[in-house]
């Protein structure tokens, strides 16, 4: 699969992010996800997963998301909170409700594929630091797959980003990025103006010859764990998270 970033807000953690708020983080994801151009995937934060129960509803002769749609509407109409109506959605066996998103043990949880594109990585980062001011009481773990996190993860909460030493074979090294408040990379939007979009498919390629095979994929790099930063893992020019930090911690 494509190289991803994953963020959750754990159970462990604390408690869910109040309703207000988790409105204000959904209103800001549909910006960036309206805002930008995404090569691989947009930024999915869920507080859960719907799946249709179409084993009951499969023979009404019309489509199950159609019904769903439509009682969505209704309840939205009648004025019903997002939670509310989900919990209706499932007390209606229209639908079945993973809660706290794609992740166990999640209040909310969710991923974006990137591949090599790190500014579309730096957005997703920069979403989630500015998420994480809106909901000052909750903490935001993210992990990212490739190298715009130079420590892989870390935790943000109100604007501060922790990161777990302790998870490192070399403490020093993470020590070093959070003294020098430098956990991620510089970024060059101007690189990935005209990034291409990820394909999941190559056309015709088991007729390929196998030298022809190893080209296609070697060029494709759709995993996205190549390094395409300029030096030392950032860019010579660029936009830098680390400066809308409001502090660096280092979690024992």
């Amino acid at each position: 699969m494509s190289r991803r970033i994953i963020y959750k807000i754990r159970q462990a953690d604390g408690p869910p992010v109040p309703d207000a708020q988790w409105d204000e983080v959904m209103k800001l994801q549909h910006w960036y996800n309206s805002e930008f151009l995404w090569s691989s995937g947009r930024i999915a934060f869920k507080r859960y997963a719907l799946f249709p129960n179409t084993e009951e509803f499969s023979d009404l002769g019309q489509s199950i998301w159609e019904i769903i749609a439509a009682r969505e509407d209704k309840l939205r109409r009648d004025g019903c909170s997002d939670t509310e109506t989900i919990e209706q959605l499932e007390r209606d066996r229209l639908v079945f409700v993973k809660w706290g998103g794609y992740f166990d043990g999640c209040h909310a949880s969710g991923f974006t594929r990137t591949a090599d594109n790190e500014w579309n990585a730096f957005l997703v980062c920069d979403f989630l630091l500015k998420a994480s001011v809106v909901a000052p009481e909750a903490t935001f773990y993210v992990h990212d797959e490739g190298n715009f996190i130079k420590t892989g993860s870390v935790k943000l909460r109100a604007g501060a980003v922790i990161v777990p030493a302790h998870q490192f074979r070399i403490p020093s090294f993470v020590e070093e990025l959070t003294k020098d408040r430098h956990v991620f990379s510089v970024v060059d939007p101007d690189k990935y103006a005209r990034h291409p979009a990820l394909r999941n498919i190559i056309p015709d390629f088991n007729r390929l010859e196998p030298d022809e095979r190893k080209t296609v994929l070697k060029n494709w790099n759709w995993l996205g764990y190549g390094d395409g930063y300029d030096t030392e893992g950032d860019d010579r020019k660029g936009f830098d998270l680390n400066k809308k930090v409001r502090d660096f911690r280092l979690e024992a």
